[in-house]
């Protein structure tokens, strides 16, 4: 007989534990988890709401996402589970109705198939205020129609305006790729915070499908997208044969793994194409780190110098093959001038601007960069060494460096690029006083001239 009772008390302390932690929320909480990916502090239609549902215990039965603005509740999404064990749904949708501008209030609603709060189950609100902005960006071109050769320079200027504007470029479509430009704010060229130039370059494609765009989009996500109509030809490329030698590999390549740190591979011939490949693009993806700052003003004047009394050894975008022991083993594009004068010759600036980097640059040996402003820069190779320091400003024509032979040069030269925002471009145009005259100065002139249009 007292073993049933106890028997009977244990049952009924069970049952009611088991109703405790079932029916009430006493032990076992809400289990509903709410996580809201968009929007964040802005709302667009044109942004899609992604929202991820999650239940820990119980079957979700109902979702709600809505917005409230002016004291109205605007119902964005609904849905009702018949299936009472679905315990995750993700939602990804663009809301199809016409919202109020200005504060609102982003709301989610979940409710689940739980038995537990006493039979009604569990409820749970996730909301957060949002500023409603559905108007995309305005962008009026002010440029016109431009032309590029391919590895040249064209510059776009256009006008783009949003009080929540977020980012804005200039983008070069082609082969599935995208280029993207930075839109540098033009205000004191033109008098107007809302004026942006981009210079910019066709890349060497294989399929020369170019498409150019300014891009603006704003903090809602609401994007604007502009075509800039462009002319574009081709340059002849230059092919030239490079013999390669052991005694090359020995006296340049090797330094540059020892100064480096690198480990020599195998034979000579795996050295020499991990520094022409490996080492190379590192000091290529250097570069465009330098190049990812540049001031908001043109720092240049005029057309740019080449090195006094020079001969032209190699040119733009050369392809060079290389061979070692009669067989070719790289091919690789010579992406600036390579300038021959006296031995230790004097180099000036090519033009007006800061100095973005002095130091060692792998391949270019001791190397110097300047930044003329808007992205665009000039790069100095194979140096002895420097007669000025980075940050200093420096004039056109000023002696900054003497040439030699460090890094991979065969012999003393310079090395010369032009590169515009990390990218490498024909030299040959800027050197020319014509080419700046009517690709650049007349495109900033029409586009003052559009601009007093719009202000009008």
């Amino acid at each position: 007989m007292r073993k049933g009772r106890v028997f009977f008390t244990l049952l009924l302390i069970a049952v009611f534990a088991y109703c405790i932690y079932s029916y009430t929320p006493l032990i076992r909480g809400n289990g509903i988890n709410i996580t809201v990916d968009s929007p964040k502090e802005y709302f667009s239609a044109n942004k899609p709401i992604i929202v991820h549902v999650f239940d820990r215990y119980s079957g979700i039965k109902s979702i709600t996402v809505k917005l409230i603005s002016m004291n109205t509740e605007i119902e964005l999404y609904k849905k009702t589970f018949a299936d009472q064990f679905i315990k995750k749904f993700n939602i990804n949708f663009k809301a199809n109705k016409i919202v109020p501008q200005g504060k609102a209030t982003f709301v989610v609603e979940v409710k689940d198939y739980s038995k537990n709060n006493y039979f009604n189950g569990f409820a749970k609100q996730k909301s957060f205020p949002v500023v409603v902005d559905t108007t995309p960006p305005k962008i009026i071109l002010l440029s016109g129609v431009g032309r590029v050769a391919i590895g040249g320079t064209s510059l776009a200027v256009f006008y783009a305006k949003d009080k929540n504007l977020q980012d804005v470029y200039l983008g070069v479509s082609h082969d599935g790729v995208v280029n993207k430009f930075k839109a540098f704010n033009a205000e004191g060229l033109f008098g107007n915070k809302h004026v942006y130039i981009s210079f910019f370059t066709y890349p060497m494609s294989k399929l020369k499908n170019y498409s150019t765009n300014v891009y603006a989009l704003d903090k809602a996500g609401n994007l604007t997208v502009v075509h800039v109509p462009i002319y574009y030809s081709s340059w002849k490329i230059k092919k030239s044969r490079i013999n390669i030698t052991d005694a090359f590999i020995r006296n340049k390549v090797l330094a540059i793994m020892q100064k480096e740190n690198i480990p020599q591979k195998e034979t000579l011939l795996a050295d020499f194409l991990y520094v022409n490949r490996v080492e190379r693009a590192k000091d290529t993806q250097k570069i465009m780190q330098i190049c990812s700052h540049s001031v908001n003003k043109i720092l240049w004047k005029g057309r740019f110098l080449q090195l006094r009394n020079s001969k032209v050894t190699a040119t733009f975008n050369d392809e060079r093959s290389y061979y070692y022991k009669g067989k070719l083993v790289d091919i690789k594009y010579h992406k600036g001038y390579d300038l021959a004068s006296v031995q230790n010759a004097r180099v000036g600036a090519s033009n007006n601007g800061i100095v973005a980097f002095e130091g060692y640059l792998g391949v270019y040996g001791n190397a110097m960069i300047i930044d003329h402003g808007f992205g665009v820069f000039s790069l100095y190779g194979h140096l002895q060494s420097f007669l000025v320091k980075k940050g200093e400003f420096v004039r056109k024509g000023q002696v900054i460096a003497i040439t030699d032979t460090t890094g991979l040069a065969g012999g003393d030269h310079l090395h010369f690029d032009i590169i515009v925002d990390g990218h490498y471009v024909n030299p040959i145009e800027w050197w020319d006083p014509h080419w700046i005259k009517t690709h650049i100065l007349e495109v900033l002139n029409e586009s003052r001239t559009r601009l007093s249009l719009i202000n009008q």
